[in-house]
């Protein structure tokens, strides 16, 4: 059986931040957040680099980058922001994009958009 290490959330939703399960990292869907963990409230760019800064100081902890991340979910309050939201994602992906599906959702605190992302992390 795979060894799978789960890493509490700071905030206090029932959820782990990140789960290991072998080579993987698993981490939890980023929205976008202010300092204080209120919901962060701009246009889809700035939103789109605040949730990518926070999934990469993620990984940061892990001693990995955006260049292990292996696969990504992205949920989109509009589908019309995919546009935008593709301008800001492909500047932190330009050389490694990992295999990505991208859908339209109503998103919790009526913030624009989420990341999830699976991560490769051989021990």
């Amino acid at each position: 059986m795979t060894d799978l290490v789960r890493y509490p959330s700071p905030l206090s939703a029932p959820l782990s931040k990140a789960v290991r399960a072998g080579d993987f990292l698993f981490l939890s869907g980023q929205t976008p957040k202010n300092a204080d963990l209120t919901p962060f409230r701009g246009d889809i760019r700035a939103q789109t680099k605040n949730v990518l800064d926070a999934i990469a100081a993620t990984l940061a902890e892990f001693e990995l980058d955006l260049g292990s991340i292996v696969r990504a979910t992205v949920w989109l309050s509009d589908i019309r922001h995919m546009g935008a939201m593709n301008e800001v994602y492909r500047s932190y992906f330009s050389a490694a994009l990992p295999v990505r599906s991208t859908v339209e959702a109503k998103l919790s605190q009526g913030v624009d958009i989420e990341i999830e992302v699976t991560a490769w992390a051989p021990r």
